[in-house]
């Protein structure tokens, strides 16, 4: 497998959540582990961020122990557990002390299958990893992961020098935002459709 470049904070540093969660398609996530290497293509993200987003964990500026970690520099990974059930991996984004994030709901898996299919269990391929959860579940990430350089040897991003053509990119709503008033209907999600 051809290895990419991997990732500098630089590119994780831009202000806007959206460019960043754009830019994050077609990059490859690896996940490495004493149990194995896990990568996959990323192919849908949603942005997240500023204390004006409803949305953000982090609206209003709120500084919990939970969103502390939205508000340091890009290049770190914050990991949450959802509804008691579920790992969320975000990237955080953005200059210190910004509370931004892009979550990664989707990815292709290209490395790892066998450890993928032994952490997925009876789950069809096809749904390996379509979904934030599945993600994490495919990957072996979960709250240990949270506050990781996604710099280091443990979790990072690679560039393979690919350009996605916005005609396959889709733009919609984030999912499950519904509490978000106006920030609900805003085209925040982003989808590469020749991936899925």
């Amino acid at each position: 497998m051809i290895r990419g470049r991997k990732l500098t904070q630089e590119e994780f540093l831009p202000a806007d959540p959206a460019d960043r969660a754009r830019f994050f398609l077609g990059k490859r996530l690896v996940s490495s582990s004493p149990e194995g290497r896990v990568s996959g293509l990323i192919c849908e993200t949603e942005a997240y961020g500023g204390v004006e987003d409803k949305a953000c964990h982090a609206y209003g500026n709120r500084k919990t122990r939970r969103t502390r970690m939205l508000f340091r520099a890009g290049g770190v990974a914050y990991v949450y557990f959802c509804y008691g059930l579920h790992h969320l991996l975000n990237f955080v984004t953005g200059p210190e002390g910004i509370p931004q994030a892009v979550l990664i709901r989707g990815i292709r898996i290209e490395e790892g299958r066998s450890l993928v299919r032994k952490r997925r269990g009876a789950v069809p391929e096809r749904e390996w990893t379509n979904g934030p959860a599945k993600v994490c579940e495919a990957l072996g990430v979960n709250l240990a992961h949270n506050g990781l350089s996604l710099l280091g040897e443990t979790l990072w991003v690679e560039d393979l020098g690919l350009t996605i053509p916005e005609k396959e990119i889709l733009c919609t709503p984030r999912i499950g935002v519904a509490y978000a008033q106006e920030w609900a209907e805003r085209p925040l999600r982003f989808v590469w459709r020749r991936a899925r």
